[in-house]
């Protein structure tokens, strides 16, 4: 019997690039670097990949709210 790789979390990585564009829809655009600048002082953990950055979405998501409250 084969055996499946179980995976322990799903993860929501997403690359900040596809996230700036996702967020454009939101009425509150923001740049990539103000995203990453906005995740480094929130202590988001942003991993390097291929030359992008990546961060979890759901993390992305509450920088962005956070930024836009502030604003």
């Amino acid at each position: 019997m084969a055996a499946t790789f179980i995976s322990p979390s799903a993860g929501d990585e997403t690359r900040i690039g596809d996230a700036v564009e996702l967020l454009k829809k939101t009425g509150y655009p923001i740049s990539k670097s103000t995203l990453e600048r906005q995740c480094r002082a929130r202590g988001v953990k942003l991993i390097k990949y291929d030359r992008a950055n990546w961060a979890s979405w759901t993390d992305l998501l509450k920088v962005h709210r956070d930024w836009v409250d502030e604003s």
